[in-house]
């Protein structure tokens, strides 16, 4: 009930005028009484409310929208999708006033795969088509069909990756999306139809990977002897990719891929063994993170957490760190990767500027919520020292609170 009338509220608001825009972090933004009364004792209901009442409190649009954002993920999270739905148009309403135009399609970049997430994907791909960036555009349109698929909607996923201007990256999206596709969904895909388009490609190590994604959608549709014939071609085809980066880069996308569609545990570690083979010859040091990000994440999930652990060395930047880190789920026990991103907490001190040092906390929290680590999300929202940022964040931890 508190949530709703403070919605309202909000909502009523919208027909006042707007203050005089500012998009950095002010000193006096300090953490606000609101949001340091729940963290004392933290539950979904005040976390929600600190949150809201701190969106009332603020002058600033473009702040105000960044917090119904956050809210607006949760309330998504937590089932109340019409209501997000509200919050969401509600965010872009307060973007707007600052016009802007780049703060504007700032915030639609966030706004948009959030709606296909709520189930709007019509309201979403409307509200890309105000993006003036192609590129920006496209990758926009790339999220809102990874939102749609995870719905089940792969007709509404085929709508917006058809919109994309760039149709080579439009067509290796869908394969990923097709090997994470609701059974239903996969029973309309013709695999024939995509194996012809992937045979018409010019390079080798493409066609390479275009089979390995051939062979996990088949194995998805429940065809293990296609998987297997798709398999044993492209290890066949494998001696004409040429290249140490490159039969690092197409080994390592062939063991995220599998693990990415929940493929046999054998299947996977065979493909990450095969990586680690390549990986392992890469001397560039300028590649190794890229390396890392496609498979860090599998070897946390096979169980070989020290080895992915140990390549937070290639990564020198904190927020790089950061990223890492929260890539990498978890099963059990939690608590060596939560170390290490505590060790990172301390390192953001180091950084110029509050709101620098609140962007990448906020991408530790990622980590910390993905793998419900109630605690360590916790200690990471206290840590934020700007109000709106720490009103997002607590908003962001609500899923996790009862």
């Amino acid at each position: 009930m508190m949530k709703k009338l403070l919605l309202s509220t909000m909502m009523g608001m919208m027909a006042t005028p707007a203050f005089a825009q500012n998009t950095t972090v002010s000193d006096e933004h300090k953490p606000n009484e609101q949001t340091l009364a729940c963290l004392e004792a933290p539950t979904r209901d005040c976390a929600f409310t600190a949150a809201l009442q701190t969106v009332i409190a603020e002058e600033l649009g473009v702040e105000r929208a960044k917090v119904l954002v956050g809210v607006a993920t949760s309330m998504i999270e937590t089932g109340q999708k019409e209501q997000a739905v509200q919050t969401l148009m509600l965010a872009l309403d307060e973007a707007r006033t600052v016009k802007i135009t780049f703060v504007t399609q700032e915030k639609i970049k966030e706004i948009a795969p959030l709606l296909a997430r709520a189930g709007d994907v019509s309201g979403a791909l409307a509200l890309v088509g105000e993006i003036q960036n192609e590129g920006i555009k496209d990758m926009v349109l790339a999220e809102v069909a990874d939102e749609a698929i995870e719905g089940g909607a792969l007709a509404d996923a085929r709508v917006a990756l058809g919109e994309m201007q760039n149709r080579t990256r439009a067509f290796w999206r869908e394969l990923s999306l097709l090997a994470r596709a609701s059974d239903a969904a996969l029973a309309t895909v013709n695999l024939d139809e995509l194996e012809a388009d992937i045979r018409a490609l010019d390079r080798t190590d493409q066609r390479y990977r275009g089979l390995v994604q051939l062979a996990v959608i088949a194995d998805r549709k429940g065809d293990a002897a296609a998987r297997d014939a798709y398999i044993a071609e492209a290890d066949e085809l494998f001696s004409g990719v040429v290249g140490i980066a490159i039969r690092a880069d197409v080994t390592a996308q062939r063991a995220r891929a599998m693990h990415d569609a929940g493929l046999d545990e054998a299947m996977v570690r065979a493909s990450y063994d095969l990586a680690v083979l390549h990986g392992d010859r890469l001397r560039d040091g300028a590649l190794l993170p890229d390396f890392a990000r496609k498979l860090g994440p599998v070897e946390a999930a096979l169980g070989n957490l020290d080895t992915a652990l140990a390549r937070m060395e290639y990564f020198r930047d904190v927020d790089a760190k950061a990223a890492y880190l929260s890539s990498l789920r978890v099963e059990g026990n939690y608590d060596r990767v939560a170390s290490r991103m505590r060790e990172v907490l301390s390192e953001i001190d180091t950084l110029e500027g509050a709101y620098e040092r609140d962007i990448v906390r906020l991408k530790l929290l990622d980590g910390a919520l993905v793998n419900e680590n109630i605690s360590l999300a916790g200690n990471i929202v206290r840590a934020m020292e700007d109000d709106d940022n720490q009103a997002l964040a607590l908003a962001r931890m609500a899923p996790l609170l009862n």
